[in-house]
């Protein structure tokens, strides 16, 4: 089997995810950044948002953030916490959600750059959705927003990691930064249309390195054993930073 590094090769960035690879124009430039200053009065004022560990964000590269997801606020929390221009980020988003009509894509583009992903992908859609990250990330340093958990948590416990940040940052090369929020599930927890006051914490750990977890023989290969010990190692480290703040 044609490996997945090797078809990465050669893929080109469908239609589907040009409005991610283009260069934004005056409007979305102006609509993102008053968003991020909404979001830093946010944390600040009605939500105070303490961050732990932001020495630990990569400054000269890429990197894949990945949290417990409890709430919608939580992408807004990870890039206030990161102290990096919310341009910088692209959130994976289910396309059955975010994308099932024009108006919620159009809006929610404005606010943040979304990357649709099927959660039922096939190996071709696949390598598409790789091909866009990379592209994303290959310009300026720019970095990913994903939650292995698939979906938010209905009752603010960490459910089972998927391999999908481990897939992204072995086929990439990116490192993966884990982090752990809590008090967001108190404050705007799914199915509620308000959020509440409440105070907030993230934690941020060390990088996770792709190439620690790919053997040399798989280097040339399929990395599927690495998407497991990597999904394995994040989910510890989560966990670990989830207990240290008890």
């Amino acid at each position: 089997m044609i490996s997945i590094r090797s078809e990465l090769e050669t893929a080109i960035v469908p239609p589907e995810y040009s409005h991610v690879l283009q260069k934004p124009d005056l409007i979305s430039i102006s609509i993102k950044k008053i968003f991020e200053i909404y979001c830093k009065i946010l944390f600040t004022i009605y939500c105070p948002l303490k961050i732990i560990g932001r020495e630990n964000i990569p400054r000269s590269s890429s990197f894949i953030f990945c949290s417990n997801h409890n709430s919608h606020m939580d992408s807004g929390i990870l890039m206030v916490a990161s102290g990096l221009p919310f341009k910088n980020f692209a959130m994976m988003a289910a396309k059955d959600y975010f994308f099932d009509n024009d108006k919620r894509k159009y809006y929610l583009n404005l606010l943040m750059n979304l990357i649709p992903i099927d959660r039922d992908s096939d190996r071709k859609s696949m390598i598409n959705y790789l091909a866009a990250c990379r592209e994303f990330t290959r310009a300026g340093n720019r970095n990913l927003i994903i939650y292995p958990e698939g979906t938010r948590s209905l009752t603010g416990k960490i459910q089972p990691f998927k391999k999908g940040p481990a897939m992204i940052s072995a086929e990439l090369g990116l490192p993966i930064v884990p982090a752990l929020i809590k008090g967001s599930f108190n404050a705007w927890p799914k199915g509620k249309i308000f959020m509440r006051p409440s105070r907030i914490t993230i934690r941020i750990g060390k990088p996770i390195l792709p190439n620690d977890y790919i053997c040399n023989g798989d280097r040339e290969g399929n990395n599927f054993q690495a998407y497991k010990k990597i999904t394995e190692e994040l989910e510890k480290r989560v966990h670990e930073l989830k207990n240290a703040g008890a």
